[in-house]
């Protein structure tokens, strides 16, 4: 669904931009909408919150397992490893690549990631490979995260435990409220510019605008400094009031919130807040903050969500440590 609607926004673009060379007499050629036609794109995928083949943008390794084991290449995803060389040489996924974040569209624009494979993205908790998910998905890629990258699949990997050790506290837990922060100041949007003329090329430029950026925030900093942060916690409203939230965060609820004509609008767009965004885990958060930073926000993911900050409070969405073996799949 969202591949055919780059499509048909691609296909738009090239007659409006076809026919303005055409009529010269008319005066100057009407300006290109580009925030408008990046939410469009983001409109559709955040409102079904599934990638182009229809399915969901994120996967476990239960369910990669048995199609990595059963002797058959023909069906492998191709697998993004966005971990460092040096923990990627020491054991990654069968087949897996090693592409880091930084390289991501250039690998993109050079052919290096198919368009005819399913994407899987992997990193060492989720989160970073969210975020590159959400940017493959916007351009028309069928792609997924990985759900708690190699935390998920062997912690006796090099750096495969940073789940353990994020969850190792509740430092924040007493600190949630469940009162109802509702925001009223509303802002224009954001104007781009990058000089593209079809969606696919626009999205392309904003994502590697983007990636430099930075995309992640740690609870232990919002706390300390609340006024800096527009703080977003992106959960229905029943579970933003039990087991509560952030103080002085406010509700987006999935997955109309971030549409262009829901509550996009209240998202401040200067650089005096950051808007910090967080879930359950820190890897639907960190697809959030990909759209909201191409679209020109200064945004962020807050690491490792509600498991990062008050683990024993939540009732779903928790991270454990993997019981299954999954050592044959494991390339070392």
């Amino acid at each position: 669904m969202l591949k055919k609607s780059l499509i048909l926004l691609l296909t738009l673009a090239v007659f409006f931009v076809i026919g303005c060379s055409k009529d010269k007499s008319t005066g100057p050629s009407e300006s290109v909408n580009e925030f408008k036609m990046l939410t469009d794109i983001g409109d559709e995928y955040f409102g079904t919150y599934v990638n182009s083949a229809g399915n969901s943008p994120n996967t476990s390794i239960a369910t990669l397992f048995p199609i990595l084991s059963d002797g058959d290449t023909s069906n492998d995803p191709f697998i993004i490893d966005m971990r460092s060389a040096d923990d990627y040489n020491a054991g990654h996924l069968l087949g897996a690549v090693n592409i880091g974040l930084s390289s991501l569209i250039a690998k993109v624009e050079d052919g290096t990631i198919p368009t005819d494979k399913t994407i899987v993205n992997v990193c060492y908790t989720g989160q970073t490979a969210s975020y590159a998910t959400c940017l493959l998905n916007l351009i028309g890629y069928d792609a997924q995260n990985l759900l708690f990258g190699m935390c998920g699949v062997d912690t006796s990997l090099v750096n495969a435990k940073k789940w353990v050790s994020a969850i190792a506290e509740d430092e924040f837990a007493a600190a949630m409220v469940s009162d109802v922060t509702t925001a009223t100041e509303t802002y224009d949007f954001v104007s781009i510019e990058t000089g593209q003329k079809d969606a696919l090329g626009i999205l392309k430029a904003r994502a590697a605008a983007a990636i430099p950026m930075g995309w992640s925030v740690n609870a232990a900093d919002v706390f300390a400094s609340p006024d800096n942060y527009f703080v977003v916690n992106y959960w229905p409203m029943a579970e933003y009031q039990d087991p509560g939230h952030i103080p002085g965060a406010v509700c987006f609820e999935p997955t109309n919130a971030f549409k262009a004509d829901q509550m996009l609008k209240y998202l401040p767009t200067g650089t005096d807040k950051t808007i910090v965004v967080y879930c359950y885990t820190g890897q639907t958060s960190a697809q959030v903050t990909a759209y909201l930073q191409v679209l020109g926000y200064n945004a962020k993911s807050l690491l490792y969500g509600f498991n990062g900050m008050a683990y024993n409070k939540l009732g779903k969405s928790k991270y454990t440590v993997p019981a299954n073996d999954y050592s044959s799949i494991i390339v070392k």
